[in-house]
């Protein structure tokens, strides 16, 4: 839900502002989602719900023409405090099916982050040129097929 959410306020390029794109195998081409969450609930004193205290996601958006956008969301709660962070990256992908291995290569991207508790640290800026270096990832699809893994964490495939 809040990749979807940010989804839309990110503003959108047309893949072919972009650049050239990369290759991306027919199999991998869609959206990966990686989350994780803390199993315990976290209520203020007064008997509030303040979250969990912490939630973690990643999420990759594979396009057929050989584009990418990735997306990293953190949230931690404590003691009535939300620190949130945000990063998004787009630009080319290659994936080298015989290494198991893909590289993205971003043309731009967004940095956010939010603190309940101390509004002044708030920011949103754009990537830097030092921020986009391209990146290589591992992948394999677990034996039942039904997990990429990438860099070791289970990534599932999904809509937003």
């Amino acid at each position: 839900m809040v990749i979807l959410l940010v989804s839309t306020i990110i503003s959108c390029k047309k893949e072919s502002e972009l650049g050239p794109g990369g290759f991306v195998p027919n199999d991998l081409a869609g959206k990966w989602l990686h989350g994780n969450f803390a199993m315990a609930n976290f209520w203020g004193y007064d008997g509030s719900y303040q979250g969990n205290p912490f939630e973690q996601s990643v999420a990759f958006d594979f396009k057929a023409s050989g584009h990418f956008e990735m997306y990293y969301i953190g949230v931690a709660n404590d003691y009535g405090c939300r620190t949130e962070a945000l990063s998004h990256y787009k630009g080319k992908v290659d994936f080298n099916e015989a290494a198991k291995t893909f590289t993205i290569t971003p043309t731009e991207g967004t940095f956010r982050g939010f603190y309940s508790c101390a509004s002044n640290r708030n920011f949103n800026r754009k990537a830097s040129s030092d921020d986009l270096k391209p990146q290589t990832f591992s992948y394999e699809f677990t034996d039942d097929g039904k997990w990429l893994m990438i860099n070791g964490s289970s990534f599932k495939t999904t809509s937003w």
